[in-house]
């Protein structure tokens, strides 16, 4: 394949040179500081821009020195990332080789003669492999049931996709789509109000909140938070929602009621998920930069103070506390694991083996079973609690993982338990899941780079 390089090539490859002598080759995988960063290095160039953006998401130029520093050679090392970035993202493969090819130069693996990689072509459908339902905007015919039609019905999910800066409402029961519902730049997480009035979409891009009304499915006025929001949770009382913004190392408290955003709660290191104690008093943040936990007291009198924080595994991105609020447990992508956290004393126990990076983490309603999508082996990994992670004595091994769509960005339970949809990135689609038998049921095509989802109704 020829390779040529797009216009202000030579101003990107400066501007990467520049950002790696300045702040490390660490830099080029933290989507918030590139962003920041190439806005004012690279303003007439915003395709490029956005493209080495998604390179930072993906953690290319981190996979780039790993697969190196494993003893690969630096050419197989640059072809095999320039192949996943293509077949994750929406842009064309001759540009995904040209952003690898520029990354691996920048690190020092490749020098500026050697040329972009080469982009493998991805394998074949496998024919055994479940059929793909397309969302539709016609009337489902009579009779028409899906195998998890018992834990679907008049169930709607909101669908985050960053590719057309929407969220599209899908029916899950019939795989009907309604009209998609514009929000701001770069739309990465949901939360849904108590009441479920309201739905509350964080956009990464331009550092917004967008409220949208479920009953009419109308965005309201976007909300200003901080830099870089990635994750968002609502008190239990719906007064209030908690933004952690990755750019700048906050978490914005937003008035809900008034529309207005608070003081922000200085953190950790580029916090990338935040849950909130069932009775709502605490907020627990995971801080992907610095492999850390922040509690944070929302208890009247006292809200916003950020205690000590609890040290969890390697790049912590998810996080999940269960119905009873006694146990955390925190997904690290880091290095495949996830961290459980005694909440009553602060303690973080023995890790637990999880899939390949793993990106998010759900909890059953009875707390029995937390689950846990890996993007980087397209798996779900069950995980029984039935007892207490935090005993010194427990190493309990996950059973079993499912097998899901590419790229597994996010998971959600319905209510009563029965069933979850998992969000794949990498294929557009939503892949239910039978979490009686474990068994997947044919995805859902929803569109191009699906980041999260939440139920509505």
């Amino acid at each position: 394949m020829t390779v040529s390089p797009p216009e202000y090539s030579s101003e990107a490859r400066a501007a990467l040179r520049a950002i790696v002598m300045e702040y490390g080759p660490e830099v080029l995988s933290r989507p918030a500081t590139m962003s920041n960063l190439l806005k004012d290095l690279l303003p007439d160039a915003p395709r490029i821009a956005r493209m080495l953006v998604a390179a930072a998401e993906d953690h290319i130029a981190d996979t780039l020195r790993e697969h190196v520093s494993q003893g690969m050679d630096a050419a197989t090392a640059a072809r095999l990332a320039a192949s996943f970035f293509a077949s994750a993202t929406m842009f064309p493969a001759e540009a995904c080789a040209w952003v690898v090819g520029e990354l691996a130069i920048a690190v020092g693996l490749l020098s500026t003669g050697e040329g972009p990689p080469t982009v493998t072509s991805a394998p074949a459908p496998d024919p055994a492999a479940p059929a793909v339902r397309t969302a539709i905007r016609a009337s489902p015919r009579a009779g028409d049931v899906s195998t998890l039609s018992a834990a679907s019905a008049g169930v709607m999910a909101y669908v985050a996709r960053e590719s057309d800066n929407t969220v599209t409402p899908v029916d899950l029961l019939t795989g009907m789509a309604g009209a998609p519902i514009r929000t701001g730049s770069w739309p990465r997480a949901i939360a849904v109000s108590p009441d479920r009035a309201e739905a509350y979409v964080v956009n990464y891009g331009d550092g917004t909140l967008t409220p949208i009304a479920v009953s009419t499915g109308a965005p309201g006025l976007p909300i200003r938070v901080g830099s870089g929001p990635v994750a968002i949770a609502i008190t239990p009382d719906g007064a209030t929602a908690y933004v952690a913004n990755e750019g700048d190392g906050t978490i914005t408290p937003v008035s809900l009621a008034n529309r207005a955003a608070d003081t922000p709660i200085m953190v950790g290191k580029r916090p990338y998920a935040i849950a909130i104690t069932p009775d709502g008093t605490v907020a627990y943040v995971a801080n992907e930069g610095d492999g850390t936990v922040t509690p944070i007291n929302l208890a009247p009198g006292a809200p916003g103070i950020a205690g000590t924080p609890v040290t969890v595994g390697k790049g912590p991105v998810a996080i999940a506390i269960t119905p009873d609020g006694a146990t955390a447990y925190v997904a690290n992508h880091g290095d495949g694991t996830v961290t459980p956290i005694n909440l009553a004393t602060g303690a973080a126990g023995l890790p637990i083996a999880a899939g390949k990076r793993p990106v998010a983490i759900a909890i059953s309603p009875d707390g029995a079973t937390a689950y846990v999508a890996n993007h980087g082996d397209r798996t779900v990994t069950p995980i029984g609690l039935t007892r207490p992670v935090h005993a010194a004595a427990h190493r309990r091994p996950p059973t079993a993982p499912i097998t899901v769509g590419n790229r597994p960005w996010a998971i959600a339970i319905t209510r009563d338990g029965k069933a979850a949809y998992v969000a794949n990135y990498g294929d557009g689609t939503i892949t239910p899941l039978d979490l009686a038998s474990g068994v997947p049921a044919p995805p859902i095509a929803v569109g191009k780079r699906p980041w999260a989802i939440a139920f509505v109704g």
